[in-house]
């Protein structure tokens, strides 16, 4: 069984390095989790056909894990489109005449974030700003819960 895993993982992982290129327009996530697992963290594609080669690699290699690793997460791969780098954010603060119960004055504050297509921005006025993601690929939901019970 160890033989056909070991196989399984080597030639997934062997097929996505090959269909992976440095600065391509396609990206491999789970639909339900946006997460990108072994053997596709980081990786990007040229077109959307090898991204779904790359997707169905990936696949093969967590079904082969399914056996040796029966609580391993399920992932549903999907391909989307890489997002630009071209998020701009503006952030503003402005005091108001209301205190806070510690005394100290309250502000509003305004956070709008665009990217670089029409009508693609969001505006949230004194609402929780908090991350949702890292370099590394999105936080998990209690990371960004204790975030949002922090009140920041």
């Amino acid at each position: 069984m160890w033989s056909t895993v070991s196989t399984t993982l080597r030639r997934a992982c062997h097929i996505v390095d090959e269909l992976a290129t440095a600065d391509g327009q396609y990206v491999v996530a789970c639909a339900l989790t946006g997460r990108a697992p072994a053997p596709i963290d980081d990786a990007r594609f040229d077109s959307p056909v090898d991204a779904r080669r790359a997707a169905r690699a990936a696949g093969r290699y967590h079904e082969a894990l399914a056996d040796p690793d029966p609580d391993r997460p399920e992932y549903r791969f999907v391909v989307y489109e890489a997002a630009g780098s071209s998020l701009e954010v503006a952030h503003t603060r402005e005091p108001t005449a209301k205190r806070r119960a510690n005394g100290l004055p309250r502000s509003e504050s305004t956070v709008t974030l665009s990217g670089n297509r029409d009508g693609e921005w969001l505006r949230m006025e004194n609402a929780p700003v908090v991350h949702l993601s890292r370099g590394t690929g999105p936080f998990e939901d209690d990371v960004v819960s204790r975030q949002l019970e922090a009140k920041l």
